[in-house]
């Protein structure tokens, strides 16, 4: 029982734990972690669900990228006390930016002449959508995340995405085999960031016994996707790229190991990616400061 006169703590009562996308809270009734949802940039707690919005990541910064052609700005949103993002949120982004992304898309996969494509929840269905539309293809598949009560025998693939805490799940809903069975499959997403997400999104199309043209994407988000979709790396065509951040005496500052031109062909050997990277940086560093 709470002592008399004391006020239980409210959600605002949240630190920052070091180097992790979650949080923890220690107020009455809850001990639970406590989540930070970028798709609706508020704090939830996992089980009781209780919104918790006093806390905002967002930072007073911003970054530019060209995305089709055209410049975008984009807020920077911190993960960690050390790291940031640019956040994407293609659901905010207004009709023109669907009608522009595309049909940059559209018209660059329009040759390998795909017959269906797919995209992922949440943020990949308006890409696939727009997409579709502009290829003349009426129906497209979207792989779900939530697991929904006709998705009990779905197809499976773990998935961790850098904007979410925890260990996600794509699901592709068996009915959907059929459309992808045997057929030319493009695959969608807004940004690929680790490229896990995208790497399950592949997974499960083949497991579908579909045949894969190429992966599309907004944007890419620095270099550690490369890696992880191996030999698949090479089907993806983003319309732009953004760097990852570190802050640096609360100041979010591009990582160069994550600049668009930072990666280059020789760097594609797993057993001296890290050492060249971290070479390079050195150097980039040192010449920023004068040295």
């Amino acid at each position: 029982m709470r002592e008399a006169g004391k006020q239980e703590p409210a959600h605002s009562e949240l630190y920052l734990v070091e180097e992790k996308e979650t949080y923890q809270t220690n107020f009455v009734g809850c001990k639970n972690r406590v989540i930070w949802c970028l798709l609706r940039r508020e704090f939830k707690c996992k089980q009781c669900a209780k919104k918790a919005a006093v806390m905002y990541l967002e930072t007073s910064q911003t970054y530019q990228v060209q995305v089709a052609g055209e410049n975008f700005s984009l807020p920077i949103v911190r993960l960690s006390e050390r790291r940031a993002i640019a956040l994407l949120m293609v659901i905010d982004m207004g009709i023109r930016f669907g009608d522009l992304v595309g049909e940059a898309l559209a018209r660059h996969f329009a040759q390998s002449k795909p017959d269906i494509v797919v995209g992922s929840a949440t943020l990949g269905v308006p890409v696939a959508i727009e997409v579709s539309r502009r290829l003349g293809i009426d129906q497209y598949v979207i792989l779900q995340k939530s697991p929904k009560f006709h998705l009990a025998d779905a197809l499976v693939e773990d998935v961790r995405s850098i904007t979410t805490a925890v260990p996600q799940r794509l699901l592709l809903d068996r009915r959907s085999i059929k459309l992808l069975q045997g057929r030319r499959v493009l695959v969608v997403d807004d940004v690929i960031a680790t490229g896990s997400s995208m790497a399950a999104a592949l997974r499960l199309v083949r497991r579908a016994g579909a045949n894969i043209i190429g992966a599309g994407a907004i944007l890419t988000e620095g270099h550690a996707w490369r890696n992880l979709l191996g030999d698949d790396a090479r089907l993806v065509t983003s319309l732009g790229h953004i760097p990852q951040f570190d802050i640096v005496d609360g100041v979010a500052t591009p990582d160069v190991v994550t600049e668009k031109d930072a990666w280059t062909d020789d760097l594609a050997s797993p057993g001296k990616n890290l050492t060249q990277f971290q070479r390079r940086r050195t150097v980039i560093q040192k010449s920023a400061a004068g040295m």
